[in-house]
């Protein structure tokens, strides 16, 4: 992180920032620390685009998070042929319309209104604050973290997987690294005075009919991440001032054993 990009870095809790603003923030993230956990190469080397699992997740939050927004920022594709002529000329002026926002296939927005309807007793009520942005300074660093809402005394985070049972999302903890995001943000709430007692995850799954489950983390479990975040932080910044990041099997040649084996 450079003097100028520290110094354009301002400290607080923002409310309604868009994600290309906030993208534009320059700190640290979650996923930063999570990745690097993971493997420093995969870190440096990550790339983000437009894939339809990211637009579905995009679309989801914001149907379930701020569906009275859903509009202005995504425009349904028409269902027209584009192999006639009528049905070109209808997606051009369609395209034409479309401005700054994303384009989303019908079918893609009614599935995640369908999951909205299975957990519409915990969407974020009038009171609550969603999508809320905190910067703040760790470790001399700068870091920020969006919050998909905030009840006024927890954190909640809305996520899309698999198997949503105790079991398959203890999985998905260990598997992309949840505990260090719950972690993060609480360190974030705390840094900025944001009043915060817990983390729930609300896990849901992709396919129909959308069972769903609540977790959160003990104060064991958020201590060890504290202490991963910590960690991956300082490798981080050891990366960056060496310019250096190694992939998996630093020490050389791994070998397993037969207690490796299932």
């Amino acid at each position: 992180m450079t003097l100028e990009k520290m110094m354009d870095f301002k400290v607080g809790i923002y409310e309604d920032l868009d994600y290309p603003t906030y993208d534009s923030i320059p700190a640290w993230r979650s996923h930063d620390l999570s990745s690097i956990a993971r493997c420093p190469y995969t870190w440096k080397n990550q790339v983000f685009n437009n894939s339809p699992a990211l637009l579905e997740g995009r679309v989801q939050h914001t149907v379930f998070l701020e569906h009275h927004k859903f509009f202005d920022e995504f425009a349904i594709e028409p269902a027209v042929d584009k192999r006639t002529k009528v049905g070109k000329a209808e997606y051009a002026e369609w395209l034409e319309d479309l401005g700054d926002r994303t384009a989303c296939k019908q079918d893609m927005y009614d599935i995640c209104m369908e999951r909205r309807e299975v957990v519409a007793d915990f969407i974020p009520k009038p009171e609550h604050r969603v999508e809320l942005t905190l910067c703040w300074i760790w470790n001399g660093q700068p870091c920020k973290g969006k919050l998909d809402w905030h009840t006024g005394t927890d954190v909640w985070d809305l996520k899309t997987c698999r198997d949503a049972s105790p079991r398959g999302f203890r999985s998905a903890i260990n598997t992309f690294r949840y505990h260090q995001q719950a972690a993060y943000y609480l360190a974030g709430c705390r840094a900025v005075g944001l009043p915060t007692e817990k983390f729930y995850f609300l896990a849901q799954e992709k396919a129909h009919p959308y069972p769903f489950g609540v977790y959160t983390l003990s104060d064991e479990a958020i201590a060890y991440a504290d202490a991963q975040n910590e960690q991956a932080m300082a490798v981080g910044i050891k990366c960056r001032e060496q310019d250096l990041y190694l992939p998996y099997n630093q020490e050389g040649i791994k070998e397993f054993g037969l207690s490796d084996l299932n």
